[in-house]
Order: structure tokens, then sequence, then C-alpha cells
């Protein structure tokens, strides 16, 4: 089992959950794999892909103009930071420890 395209990737900061959907080489096109994994999952495998980024918060951070909330929830929500490669390669590793654990194919 191979990770051949991630299709679509996000992190609910949330729940500190991962949510990510995928295909093997050996999924059709027409065949989607959906997973949720926790973060205390990547960071115990070594991967530190996963990034808060309050840059944004901190442009704004000397302003108190109760805009608080949305510059928080844009900011957690932000996943361009995430290395598609490092996380290719967690999956890889991930289903490679728990096999039993890879989603079953679902029609995309």
């Amino acid at each position: 089992m191979e990770i051949k395209e991630i299709v679509n990737h996000y992190v609910n900061f949330t729940n500190d959950i991962l949510e990510v959907s995928f295909r093997t080489i050996d999924d059709e096109d027409t065949e989607l794999r959906n997973a949720e994994i926790p973060v205390v999952e990547i960071i115990a495998f070594g991967y530190d892909f996963i990034k808060n980024d309050s840059t944004l918060l901190e442009m704004f951070d000397d302003e108190d103009d109760g805009d608080d909330e949305f510059f928080d929830e844009y900011s957690l929500n932000k996943n361009e930071s995430l290395d598609i490669y490092d996380l290719t390669q967690f999956l890889n590793e991930y289903y490679l420890v728990y096999p039993d654990l890879l989603p079953k194919k679902e029609l995309f």
C-alpha cells in the first residue's frame, strides 16, 4: 500500500484531528479514502508538518477592535503551511505500522 494522491486535507485544531482524503496506488480515480487521524499520532511518528500559523494575529495584536474572533478563526483554519510531501510520507508510514486502520474505499 502506497499513497498515490492527497485529494483534500484539513486540520481541525479545535479537536486536534487531521482530516484527509487520499488515494492509494491500488485505488481507481473514482475511489477515495477518508481518514481522521489524531494530531498526537502525527507527533508520535516524529512529524512536525502541521503549523498553526498565527502571523495574521501577530500583525493585529496591538489593536483591540473586537475582530479577534475573526482572526482567531482564520488563523486556526489556515492549512497552507501543511507540507504535502511530509503528509504523504507520514500516511505511508502510519498505514505500514497500522494496516488495519487503512480506511475502506468509497466511491468519489
